[in-house]
């Protein structure tokens, strides 16, 4: 037996994916709520949020326990059925959440982007979640919150992100990631983040993946560092220092790659790793026959 619309009695019973309930395709009548489906579950691969069934997670606003969580626009078939849906939706979702539904909606378009480890995915979510929640902040603030706390995720868990090269990877302005990045410290008062010191080595491995140099430039630019911390070279950072010594590996090793495409695989400028190399070659036994 067909079901039938009880408001324009239509037979066109659809069910729809993105609010997980079967909608009437004539007049976009929400029918039956979570009902017993037994078809295939698909997910597009453009979903703004990730599909969860009952999973903990941060990066949705009720942690996924309240369901299937898909972002987007519902299927063409209920085209005239959007707005009715839409107000329906509003009344699902409680209001003080919606601003942190926003700000994750945010963050997981980063994360699309970056395909960060889970755990960072995570933490990224709680400090979204904790810096917006309550508040009544517009979508380009909510993207740099949602920025920031990826970015500061990142250094949690000690895994480097050049702040420019994090910045241009997202494409937000440095402005934009320092202001989210004060927001976020104004609130989360329980999230101590220190300035950390970084290993050179960690910069080469991204350095040596980006420009698609061979193992060999990874592991003598290593050994140039170690040259280096023997004559504690000061003043430099470890990413200048990085750049500088695959550099210098890329040249010994018949792998050259110029400044600018070394410095600008990290955020820094060709002038950088210029002074960093010159520091090198100055201060350890290297010399160099161009």
């Amino acid at each position: 037996m067909k079901a039938v619309c009880r408001f324009c009695g239509s037979t066109q019973i659809v069910f729809d994916e993105s609010l997980n309930a079967l909608v009437c395709a004539g007049c976009g009548l929400v029918l039956d709520e979570k009902p017993v489906y037994n078809g295939f579950e698909s997910g597009g691969k453009t979903d703004s949020a990730p599909r969860y069934s009952g999973a903990f997670t941060n990066r949705v606003h009720d942690h996924g326990v309240g369901g299937t969580e898909i972002a987007g626009s519902i299927l063409s078939h209920v085209k005239s059925g959007r707005t009715w849906a839409a107000k329906h939706y509003d009344i699902r979702v409680d209001k003080s959440n919606r601003i942190v539904k926003k700000g994750l909606t945010e963050l997981n378009e980063l994360i699309k982007i970056l395909k960060p480890p889970s755990s960072v995915q995570e933490t990224a979510a709680d400090l979204t979640s904790q810096t917006v929640r309550g508040m009544n902040y517009k979508e380009k603030t909510l993207r740099r919150i949602a920025a920031a706390a990826l970015y500061l995720a990142y250094k949690i868990h000690n895994q480097p992100k050049a702040a420019r090269t994090f910045a241009q990877e997202v494409g937000i302005s440095m402005d934009d990631l320092w202001e989210g990045i004060r927001k976020i410290r104004e609130i989360v008062k329980d999230v101590k983040i220190e300035p950390q010191k970084y290993d050179p080595r960690t910069y080469v491995s991204i350095i040596v993946k980006k420009l698609s140099l061979p193992s060999e430039v990874e592991v003598l630019a290593n050994k140039l560092l170690s040259a280096t911390e023997e004559v504690h070279l000061s003043g430099k950072s470890p990413a200048s220092l990085a750049a500088a010594s695959v550099y210098l590996a890329s040249i010994i090793s018949n792998n050259k790659r110029n400044q600018l495409e070394v410095g600008g695989s990290v955020g820094l400028t060709d002038v950088a790793v210029r002074n960093a190399y010159d520091s090198i070659v100055k201060n350890t036994y290297i010399d160099i026959i161009m």
